[in-house]
């Protein structure tokens, strides 16, 4: 039997471990996404030794960490079937998508009722090279709007951040209703993205801190 991954990252410290049933390539082909260089040759699939994993008890499991297993490729019967394997332990869930929209088909779902959604709000501006096949930022701060007004706990991340107008920026973000927000910096040496300055990053935080807990990621420290 497979072993439950112990979580190495930094983004949410709450998080103990990952598990991800759906693997291979993302459809949403974002450039900047560090797992191009791991799973970027497998197309996306349901991996059936993953639902011999034990998930444990009292474990806090980021699932999907990968890929977005939200995503508009992922058929929803594999949705259902991570769902119910979830379902299966008592553990706490953390659901991340780009596609927050596609929570809304599973808000029934029984494990949603112990799960945090996040989604990613990297900007408020469009860059058709950056954004690629995912759903527009402000349509995915609509889906996370329509969560929280549903009683879901919401996270954004904001990772890689990239250069944004502040008061839009802010009012996506605000729409979420989110717990947390968490700003990274672009982790991928190879791609070059728009980046924010210094100082508008502060002014980001300032504005974001006035509703939220705001976490900044190691690799963004010299922003702050």
């Amino acid at each position: 039997i497979m072993a439950l991954t112990k979580s190495r990252g930094n983004m949410y410290p709450f998080v103990t471990h990952t598990w991800n049933a759906i693997k291979g390539i993302c459809f949403h082909d974002c450039p900047y996404c560090y797992m191009k260089k791991f799973d970027g040759l497998f197309p996306v699939r349901i991996d059936p030794k993953e639902l011999k994993v034990n998930l444990g008890n009292g474990n806090f499991i980021f699932v999907g960490s990968g890929t977005d297993a939200w995503a508009f490729d992922i058929p929803s019967d594999w949705i259902t079937c991570f769902l119910d394997y979830c379902n299966l332990f008592n553990n706490n869930y953390l659901f991340q998508s780009k596609d927050p929209s596609r929570f809304l088909e599973f808000i029934s779902h029984p494990v949603m009722q112990k799960s945090v959604l996040c989604t990613t709000i990297e900007t408020n501006v469009f860059y058709p090279d950056i954004v690629r096949n995912a759903p527009n930022t402000r349509k995915r701060a609509k889906a996370m709007q329509k969560l929280a007004s549903l009683g879901m706990r919401t996270y954004v991340t904001c990772e890689p951040l990239i250069k944004f107008d502040l008061p839009k920026m802010v009012e996506l973000i605000k729409m979420c209703s989110p717990v947390q927000v968490n700003i990274g910096k672009n982790s991928r040496q190879d791609i070059t993205l728009p980046e924010p300055t210094k100082n508008e990053v502060q002014g980001l935080i300032t504005e974001l801190q006035k509703f939220t807990k705001v976490v900044v990621k190691s690799n963004a420290k010299c922003w702050i």
